[in-house]
């Protein structure tokens, strides 16, 4: 067994190799994360080129076995992104194990957290049921035998689901005078595409300081947020972002768009295939990404508000939708979800390997 620590350009163009032969012919995945991928294998952009980015390969052979991306912020916590393998690889997961145990002690943190793609905004959460489904968009896709030999080695797991909700039906579980209370309160407004950029920024900052109390949450910047959201410029829409606001002032957001990932019928991204379906196909399904309210306005109901509208505006172009993916501790969020939704879209795990004191 040979562990190799991804430096030169051939060793990173062998790492995303590795990448696409495991999901060669896979008719279900889309390459929509390798830019996320290349990303850290690159140091793109500042949030990568800010941390200690350690991709590595597990050899056997002189085969290529097992891939993945140890990412080292700030928190107390190493992020193990991206992780790939081959069938039968218990001894390369143990071996994960080992590594990570190093790595805590070198860098004086108190546990590894697999399954997270470096920042949650990137991804989060090992795939563990409906492999039959298709990628969608900003979720994570994996070979269905992960998560069975994943559970087996790694010693600490957590569960995290996102829900699919009827667009037309979800908003009569609301409290209809709390809604109409905050409706009095707050006013509501849309995202201005041709002041993408400081609007963005302002997103990032409502981002930042509503989520950050979120567990495995690393600190993304405001610019850091624009860089990522850029990516989506060409096809972003104004009310895929509402913001809530107080005197002035945006105190709540929801983020929500189309499932893009309906647009691509092969595993390559292909982006002029990609824009030419875009103006002639209209995505079925509408994600809901994420939702942030300041923690001066929390607990006011003001999150059904901004879900409330959203759906109204959403309903004369989508029936269904999904959203995002929710930690199954996150008491508040699971309870929304489960009331509104019509059931469980997909199940992730996550996985925590706990420093040992002995390294």
């Amino acid at each position: 067994m040979e562990i190799v620590r991804v430096k030169t350009k051939k060793q990173k163009k062998d790492y995303l190799d590795f990448l696409y032969k495991i999901y060669e012919n896979d008719k279900n995945y889309c390459d929509m994360n390798v830019i996320f991928v290349r990303n850290f294998l690159y140091k793109k952009d500042s949030y990568a080129k800010r941390h200690k980015i350690l991709p590595i390969i597990i050899y056997d052979n002189k085969e290529p076995k097992l891939e993945c991306i140890f990412v080292i912020d700030e928190t107390s916590e190493i992020k193990l992104a991206f992780v790939e393998f081959l069938p039968k690889a218990e001894k390369y997961l143990k071996k994960i194990i080992d590594i990570s145990n190093k790595l805590m002690s070198k860098y004086e943190k108190s546990k590894t957290i697999v399954g997270i793609n470096g920042q949650i905004s990137y991804g989060l959460g090992i795939l563990t049921s409906e492999y039959n489904q298709k990628f969608e968009f900003n979720s994570n896709y994996n070979k269905d035998y992960y998560t069975n030999e994943m559970d087996k080695v790694f010693p600490v797991m957590k569960r995290a689901f996102s829900y699919k909700y009827d667009v037309n039906n979800s908003v009569k579980f609301f409290d209809n005078n709390l809604l109409d209370k905050n409706y009095r309160e707050y006013q509501f407004r849309f995202f201005e595409k041709k002041r993408f950029k400081e609007e963005m920024l302002i997103f990032g900052r409502l981002c930042h300081e509503s989520l950050k109390q979120t567990p495995y949450y690393s600190e993304k910047t405001p610019y850091e947020m624009y860089e990522l959201m850029r990516q989506t410029k060409l096809f972003f829409k104004d009310e895929d972002i509402i913001f809530a606001m107080k005197d002035g002032k945006e105190v709540g957001f929801i983020y929500t768009h189309p499932d893009y990932a309906e647009l691509f019928n092969n595993g390559r991204l292909n982006y002029i295939t990609f824009l030419t379906k875009l103006l002639t196909t209209k995505p079925k399904r509408i994600i809901y990404n994420v939702i942030g309210v300041l923690p001066d306005y929390q607990r006011s109901g003001l999150a059904m508000n901004l879900i409330d509208f959203s759906l109204k505006l959403r309903r004369k172009d989508f029936t269904y939708g999904s959203s995002s993916f929710i930690l199954e501790d996150n008491k508040e969020s699971t309870s929304l979800c489960r009331k509104m939704a019509t059931g469980i879209n997909k199940e992730f795990h996550l996985y925590e390997i706990l420093r040992r004191n002995d390294v």
